[in-house]
């Protein structure tokens, strides 16, 4: 089954042959000559497990898309879902021919190398794709995991810090603050936070990363403190908006809660739709127990 939302934001379930007979293949050629949309449905629509029906919309991606990066990426993905490797390859190294160096591109090539067993050249691969850019998650995750399989925790660590070190990197200095704060190493993973914070490079995934992090390991004023500031429902993921909600919510911050509630419900972002109304009745609550007090607390 596979979960879609009506004009009110309210979530059904539909078969995946219905879904894809009904509404993903005609959307396809609906979008047909939308770019940005076309991409979004192929992204989907791998997610859902359709990458068979998707390589004559990849290919279209590739003739009509301004941005040759994500089409190529994409056709390349779609035709290693299809097995068709050599196909992957060429497509790849026609988007690097295009852009430069990426570390997406890369990335996805050293995967085709994985598939076909030619590890060596796969890692080389990779690590073109981290010094690249440091900060593509799939990218330096693999690199780390591959590192950590031979050292362990020891040479995990070591990789962070290698990786840290790479010009306009922020994505492994929020890793190593996840490791000190579950070394009960506060300050030294709030220095990371902050740094990260004040560069102002780091992605729209960032301040869920941090918030996420922080509310695992207990500290809640943290994500009050050093999220709240820096959170932008526009640019920013709305997991973290949630988190921030919930920050307030624990915190007693009434006020901040209900403001921030209000921006996050002007979005019209219905898959969060019903965890703000959750936290609007919590809101509620609070406001008439406080009201209950005062009320108590009055002279006759």
């Amino acid at each position: 089954m596979i979960t879609v939302y009506d004009s009110h934001g309210r979530e059904m379930k539909i078969s995946r042959n219905e879904w894809r007979e009904k509404v993903f293949l005609p959307n396809l050629k609906q979008q047909w000559g939308d770019a940005d949309e076309l991409y979004n449905l192929i992204v989907s629509g791998l997610n859902d497990g359709f990458a068979t029906d998707l390589m004559p919309a990849a290919e279209r991606l590739v003739e009509i898309d301004a941005n040759p990066e994500r089409s190529h990426v994409v056709n390349g993905i779609v035709l290693m879902h299809s097995a068709r490797l050599d196909a992957a390859e060429a497509t790849l190294r026609e988007g690097l021919a295009k852009v430069g160096v990426s570390g997406i591109i890369l990335t996805n090539l050293a995967k085709v190398f994985a598939e076909r067993g030619e590890q060596s050249v796969a890692e080389a691969t990779l690590w073109q794709a981290v010094e690249a850019d440091p900060n593509q998650e799939n990218g330096v995750m693999w690199w780390l995991s591959i590192q950590q399989e031979r050292g362990g925790e020891a040479a995990y660590l070591a990789a962070l810090h290698t990786v840290a070190a790479l010009p306009g990197s922020w994505r492994a200095q929020l890793w190593m603050a996840r490791h000190y704060l579950q070394q009960q190493n506060v300050e030294q993973a709030r220095v990371l936070y902050e740094e990260v914070l004040a560069g102002g490079q780091f992605d729209r995934s960032a301040l869920q990363m941090i918030s996420g992090d922080l509310g695992n390991n207990g500290h809640i004023p943290l994500i009050v403190e050093l999220v709240g500031p820096a959170y932008d429902e526009h640019k920013h993921d709305s997991t973290a908006g949630l988190n921030l909600l919930r920050a307030y919510q624990e915190l007693g911050r009434v006020d901040e809660g209900e403001a921030l509630l209000t921006r996050l419900y002007a979005l019209g972002f219905a898959p969060i739709k019903s965890h703000l109304d959750q936290f609007a009745h919590a809101f509620e609550d609070v406001r008439r127990q406080e009201d209950k007090a005062f009320r108590l607390i009055l002279p006759a």
